[in-house]
C-alpha cells in the first residue's frame, strides 16, 4: 500500500496548554483509518492541522509527496474536510445546489463535471427534495449532509471526517457510512475518521489510532484492539437480584475477571467463556432461591476503548 498521508512528530500548544506532543501518523491508500481518544485529547486540532486550518509548532507532515509547510495551495485541493461546525460551513442564504457549485469552481471544477457529481452524490443520499433549498432552511441532519457532499463533490484522494454521521438520521447516517466505504475500496481513497459513535467505527474502520496525552502510542485493528482486552464477554444480571453475599460468590469465581456497571439497573460481569460462565451464573442463582434473569454480550470496541484508555491513562500519570 502507498502512503498517501505521512505526519512525524508534531506538535502544537495553545499558549500554555501543550495539546500535541510528537503525534505520528500514517495514512494509506485505500484505507479507513479511525482516531480515536478522550475528549480533549487533541483529534480535532490534530485533523485541523493537516486541513491547513491551523499551524502546527514542530513536526513534518506530507500529504501525496506534498510538504504542508511549503506546498500548503497545492494540498488544498488534495482533501475533502468535514468539521464539527455545520452551521458555518456553507452559506446561509444560498442553496445547497448554489453552495455546491460555488464550492466546485473553487476546486477548478466545470459546471458540466459540477452537476455530473451532484447528480451522484443527491441521488445516492435521496437529496432531491432538499437540493434547491437554501442552507438556512435546512435540517441540522440535513446541513450535516450537504457539507458531506462538499467534501466529497471533486472526487479528492484524502478525506478528513470530524464527527461525520452527529445529528443525522440513522438511515442517512448508514447511506453515507456505505458510500464512504464504497468510494475508500473502489476508488483507492484515504479516509481519517473521528467519531464518539463506536459501532461506527468499528463497522467503518481498517485501523484504529488512540491518541492520549498528546502523542498516538496504540494503532491496530478493531478487532485486535477487542482481542487484546482479557475478556471476551459480560453476563449481566440485574442489580437487585444481586445480594452482597451473592456477589461475594460470583466473584470468588475464577472464571469472572471483572465487574462493573455498564448500564444502570444491571451488574456486568466479565468472563473468557460464556457458555460455562453462564451455566456457573444459573447454579448460584438457584443456589441462592433467585429466579435466574441474565443476559450476555460479546466485548465492543467500546470496551477495549475504555480499557486501553484506562491503561494509557495510569501509564502518563505515573
Amino acid at each position: 500500500m502507498t502512503v498517501y498521508l505521512s505526519a512525524k512528530d508534531v506538535h502544537k500548544s495553545y499558549r500554555r496548554k501543550q495539546v500535541l506532543k510528537g503525534v505520528t501518523l500514517d495514512l494509506y491508500n485505500g484505507e479507513i483509518l479511525a482516531l480515536l481518544g478522550p475528549n480533549g485529547s487533541g483529534k480535532t486540532t490534530f485533523i485541523k492541522i493537516l486541513a491547513t486550518l491551523l499551524i502546527k509548532d514542530a513536526g513534518k507532515v506530507e500529504i501525496m509527496g506534498y510538504d504542508l509547510d511549503k506546498n500548503p495551495n497545492a494540498i488544498r485541493h488534495l482533501f475533502g474536510y468535514v468539521g464539527q461546525d455545520s452551521e458555518r460551513s456553507a452559506y446561509a442564504r444560498l442553496s445547497v445546489r448554489e453552495n455546491l457549485h460555488f464550492f466546485g469552481s473553487l476546486h477548478g471544477l466545470d459546471k458540466k463535471t459540477i452537476n455530473a457529481q451532484l447528480d451522484k452524490l443527491v441521488h445516492y443520499f435521496d437529496f432531491a427534495e432538499s437540493i434547491d433549498k437554501r442552507f438556512e432552511h435546512l435540517s441540522g441532519g440535513q446541513k450535516q449532509t450537504m457539507v458531506i457532499m462538499r467534501a466529497l463533490l471533486y472526487n479528492p484522494p484524502v478525506v478528513y471526517l470530524d464527527e461525520p454521521t452527529k445529528g443525522l438520521d440513522p438511515l442517512v447516517a448508514k447511506k453515507i457510512r456505505a458510500y464512504l466505504k464504497r468510494y475508500v475500496k473502489d476508488e483507492q481513497k484515504s479516509l481519517l475518521l473521528t467519531s464518539h459513535i463506536l459501532p461506527e467505527v468499528d463497522e467503518m474502520s481498517d485501523r484504529v489510532a488512540l491518541i492520549a496525552d498528546g502523542v498516538i502510542p496504540i494503532v491496530s485493528t478493531a478487532t485486535k484492539l477487542k482481542e487484546s482486552v482479557s475478556i471476551r464477554s459480560f453476563i449481566e444480571v440485574p442489580t437487585n437480584l444481586v445480594s452482597p453475599e451473592l456477589k461475594d460468590e460470583i466473584m470468588a469465581n475464577s472464571m469472572i475477571l471483572a465487574c462493573r456497571e455498564r448500564e444502570a439497573g444491571w451488574l456486568s460481569f466479565g468472563v473468557n467463556d460464556l457458555l460455562d460462565g453462564t451455566e456457573m451464573m444459573i447454579a448460584l442463582m438457584r443456589k441462592h432461591q433467585i429466579q435466574p434473569t441474565i443476559r450476555n454480550y460479546n466485548v465492543s470496541l467500546e470496551d477495549a476503548f475504555v480499557h486501553h484508555v484506562g491503561a494509557l491513562a495510569q501509564r502518563f500519570d505515573t
